[in-house]
């Protein structure tokens, strides 16, 4: 059986390529602020998205709860983040960058559009459109077929 898309392998090695070797660099270059095993792209969501759940972020970041969980735990012992209590539900902790964690985020982010630049160096900018409307229908169609295979 052929299956349509089988003749792209190197297009999907291509964005797992790209996804390992920006985790890499960005371990590496925050390594000195004790931020290992992409606690950093959690920070950055964390930041950006005040008083997200742990469930929310998990889903944010297609990662499994446990593994979100054991990174949350570190981003908090390290003081980077907190869990605040919900007024409405009791049983809500929304998380929350601390002052420490909230003054790392123009470094976070200057890491994040210095990788944009970069994998992006000489492309037009209707390349670049191009390329963000594709990745975000291949995103859309793995995120759709992996949910399908969630439900057994």
């Amino acid at each position: 059986m052929q299956l349509k898309g089988e003749n792209m392998p190197n297009a999907f090695r291509s964005i797992g390529l790209i996804s390992r070797a920006t985790s890499v660099i960005g371990n590496r270059l925050f390594r000195h602020d004790d931020l290992q095993n992409s606690q950093f792209i959690y920070l950055m969501r964390i930041i950006e998205n005040p008083g997200i759940t742990q469930t929310a972020l998990a889903d944010q970041l297609h990662v499994d709860p446990s593994t979100c969980l054991r990174t949350v735990r570190k981003l908090i012992a390290h003081q980077y983040v907190a869990r605040q209590a919900d007024a409405h539900n009791k049983k809500l902790r929304p998380l929350v960058a601390t002052t420490e964690g909230q003054a790392l985020y123009p470094e976070l982010q200057a890491y994040e559009q210095h990788i944009i630049a970069i994998g992006t160096h000489g492309l037009t900018p209707g390349e670049q459109l191009i390329l963000e409307e594709l990745l975000a229908k291949v995103a859309t169609n793995v995120r759709e077929y992996q949910d399908t295979q969630n439900d057994d």
